[in-house]
């Protein structure tokens, strides 16, 4: 995929999601219980970046704790949520662009996050970002990562659509550019408006390949529930 693209998806995403927070937040109050053993990863004191906070739901499971939190999100209308939800934190939740960089120093968090997230960019962006949460992470530090199975059963459908795998072949319409692994999957919010969220597919052997290009060493990984692709990994020692 080419650059022009890329960065049209990723504008995509940012006006689709600030379009749709409201409905977005509303069915996301709680946080996953399948991923609720991310808490056993963080302890008091630590500081912690949630990349793609969305409305900051990361806190539902981390009550308990005493954290120094950062939260960003490329939708304002996202985080402007998130801060109304989590005051304590308001002045910690920070709308970022889609640029591939991140404005925090290097080696800075000793804990990342970022839930649901990395199988809405193109694998070049994800690339650089990978590159990026390495930069900003303390040596030896812990991030966990967890993207969508497009596999599973019930999702796998908009892999194989054929009507949508002929347009990709000659280039039509919405999806001129994309390869077989691009798809978009539709949101629609309560006015009724649709809002199409590209998704990439991701494999596990294929995450794993760009987080360790990127710098990390691979803890674990492993399939959720069948439902989410779960990295848990240090950044090596440099």
């Amino acid at each position: 995929m080419n650059s022009e693209k890329t960065n049209e998806i990723l504008n995509n995403l940012e006006t689709g999601y600030d379009q749709m927070s409201d409905k977005f937040s509303n069915t996301r109050k709680n946080f996953w219980a399948d991923l609720e053993f991310i808490k056993n990863y963080i302890d008091n004191g630590d500081k912690i970046l949630d990349y793609g906070c969305g409305n900051g739901r990361l806190l539902e499971i981390l009550k308990n704790k005493k954290l120094k939190y950062y939260g960003v999100d490329i939708s304002q209308k996202l985080i402007e949520l998130a801060k109304q939800k989590y005051p304590e934190f308001a002045g910690n939740f920070m709308k970022i662009s889609s640029q591939s960089s991140l404005a925090f120093p290097d080696n800075f968090f000793n804990k990342i996050i970022s839930v649901a997230v990395f199988h809405h960019f193109p694998e070049k962006y994800a690339q650089n970002m990978a590159k990026e949460l390495c930069r900003v992470i303390h040596p030896e530090g812990i991030a966990i990562v967890t993207v969508w199975n497009l596999y599973q059963k019930n999702r796998r459908k908009n892999i194989f659509n054929p009507v949508v795998l002929i347009k990709k072949i000659f280039n039509i319409g919405e999806y001129a550019g994309f390869g077989f692994g691009d798809i978009l999957i539709p949101f629609q919010n309560n006015q009724g408006e649709v809002f199409k969220r590209y998704h990439r597919v991701y494999t596990e052997k294929s995450l794993l390949n760009i987080f360790l290009s990127a710098g990390f060493e691979i803890e674990k990984s492993f399939l959720a529930n069948e439902k989410n692709i779960v990295i848990i990994m240090k950044k090596l020692c440099r």
